[in-house]
């Protein structure tokens, strides 16, 4: 009998013992099979951006509306840039872009109103010349980006400026009032180059120069441009720097050699 009890005892100290060893030896359950990740989407070779900016642009030159009136200096520095500047209508400012991989179109819409006041004299009489100049520039065209990476890109750029120019000129003397008008469009060839070099921490400097008129409108037609950029988002970007913007253009007594240059500040917003 005690033989019995002390067996059966054993077996179940056994099978308490044992329990533990046999779940410790049981299949874990399969882990589910990991979703595999889907590639993200290709991204598009179209890009848009519009970039609205404020151009600080004093005037240097000569300029004359009618051979009646004669040619008076101009020299419209950046300290008087808000007295000779006509607000009303302000100026329009803006650049667009239309971008397919290497390939772009691109379009820079000036209007600016200036409005100067000189003294000239004739033997020895004095008169003053009050001129008014209304001017469009429209630069077009297309480019290339014949290096294109990460850290930067190079282009090269080819299209036409078209320069309209409304003035008005009013020559003061002490005995009459002699006011003439004058206005003329025309539209010089260029070509020229852009690059951009990435500076990281978003920050990068952006630079341009062309060249035109080729003697086909002006005698010549020409600017450089360069702008510090930081990007503030991914489809936004800051920049600030300076543009120089020239042309000598005379046809029928309208003459109008200027150059055109201060600072700049805008902003790109991309789509």
């Amino acid at each position: 009998m005690r033989a019995l009890v002390g067996a059966a005892v054993v077996t179940i100290l056994l099978g308490t013992v044992g329990a533990p060893n046999a779940r410790g030896q049981e299949t874990p359950p399969a882990t589910p099979p990991a979703q595999s990740q889907q590639p993200p989407p290709p991204q598009s070779p179209w890009s848009f951006s519009v970039s609205p900016y404020v151009w600080f642009a004093g005037m240097t030159g000569t300029v004359g509306v009618n051979p009646n009136l004669p040619r008076i200096d101009v020299d419209v520095s950046f300290g008087d840039i808000f007295k000779n500047i006509d607000w009303f209508p302000p100026p329009v400012m803006v650049v667009g872009e239309v971008r397919y991989g290497r390939l772009a179109a691109f379009t820079d819409f000036v209007y600016l109103g200036l409005d100067s006041n000189d003294e000239v004299t004739k033997g020895p009489v004095a008169a003053a010349v009050d001129l008014e100049l209304n001017t469009i520039i429209w630069t077009f065209g297309g480019s290339y980006r014949v290096i294109d990476s990460d850290r930067g890109h190079l282009g090269l750029l080819a299209g036409g400026r078209l320069w309209n120019v409304d003035g008005d000129g009013s020559l003061i003397g002490p005995l009459a009032v002699r006011q003439h008008s004058g206005s003329k469009t025309w539209v010089d060839p260029i070509v020229g180059i852009n690059g951009r070099l990435e500076l990281g921490a978003g920050f990068a400097v952006q630079a341009e120069a062309d060249v035109g008129g080729f003697g086909v409108a002006s005698d010549i037609d020409w600017q450089v441009m360069g702008t510090l950029q930081y990007a503030i988002a991914e489809s936004v970007t800051l920049a600030a720097g300076y543009r120089y913007l020239a042309v000598d253009f005379d046809d029928g007594g309208f003459l109008y050699d200027v150059a055109l240059h201060g600072p700049i500040i805008g902003a790109t917003i991309r789509f």
